[in-house]
């Protein structure tokens, strides 16, 4: 309410003193200015209301005239400035009118006995504009946006960095190695020379392993080291492959009858018969 007021006065008092720039010294304007404003607001104090700016409006107006005094707030300015009232009416027009401040507006009347009558608005103070409302088909307009903005965005960070996806690994494990055919064609050959060459007639897998680890160690490698060496050349056999390099080995050609103290030894399917078959009945 203060602010209003002290502004309202302000522009009513630089229209009254605007005349008088090129007649009076500048520091008799300011101190003609001072004096008006201060006199101007104790006087419109009482009747301010800045939501009914029209109520106390008569009580707040000011006749100008060249043929009078002013009122007492004007001249009371005049006295303390030294400015000649007469001449600063005659500088206005040398009219009498009525001078108005309300809150938010300064106006001016010319003739107000004549029919001619009217206002002047001298300063009026901005009205804000009222906000322009949104219908309610705005509204939901707004809202289905901002749903998809969202929804749109739930999807793009699903897409940039999706939950599924997959480990990815630095470096790929080695490759295990493979065995040729030609070193397992090779292998195959040495273990049935080496089953075909046995004085027993057996062969077994350990065979090979104990010799190959013999061999080793011989030239310096430790058990284990030819251990591991041998699991990684000769793959892993099946059950059914050790079974079958395990059968025994039978040489059918052998089956002369050896002279033997105690009897006659047949070879009968790798077996050894000690006294051989009942002696035929003398003649």
């Amino acid at each position: 309410s203060s602010s209003s007021l002290s502004a309202t006065v302000a522009h009513a008092v630089s229209f009254l003193t605007r005349p008088l720039l090129k007649s009076y010294a500048p520091a008799t304007i300011v101190k003609l200015q001072l004096v008006l404003e201060a006199n101007l607001t104790a006087l419109y104090a009482q009747s301010w209301a800045v939501n009914d700016p029209l109520r106390g409006s008569g009580r707040r107006c000011l006749t100008l005239s060249p043929d009078c005094l002013p009122p007492r707030a004007v001249y009371a300015a005049c006295i303390a400035a030294g400015v000649q009232w007469f001449d600063w009416i005659a500088l206005l027009g040398g009219r009498e009118f009525d001078f108005f401040v309300d809150p938010g507006c300064v106006s001016m009347r010319l003739d107000r006995k004549g029919p001619a009558s009217s206002l002047i608005t001298v300063w009026a103070d901005e009205i804000p504009s009222p906000a322009r409302t949104k219908t309610v088909a705005q509204q939901l307009l707004e809202n289905d946006t901002e749903s998809d903005d969202q929804i749109f965005t739930m999807i793009a960070d699903e897409v940039c960095a999706p939950t599924w996806m997959t480990p990815v690994l630095a470096q790929f494990p080695d490759k295990p190695r493979s065995l040729s055919p030609l070193s397992a064609i090779s292998s195959h050959s040495r273990s049935s020379s080496r089953s075909s060459n046995s004085s027993s007639g057996f062969s077994f897998s350990s065979a090979d392993s104990s010799r190959s680890s013999a061999s080793r160690s011989g030239s310096g490698y430790s058990s284990a080291s030819a251990k591991s060496d041998d699991e990684n050349t000769y793959p892993r056999q099946s059950r059914r492959e050790r079974a079958r390099q395990a059968r025994v080995y039978i040489d059918t050609s052998k089956n002369e009858v050896t002279p033997y103290d105690g009897g006659k030894t047949t070879v009968l399917t790798g077996g050894v018969m000690l006294g051989g078959g009942p002696k035929k009945a003398a003649p």
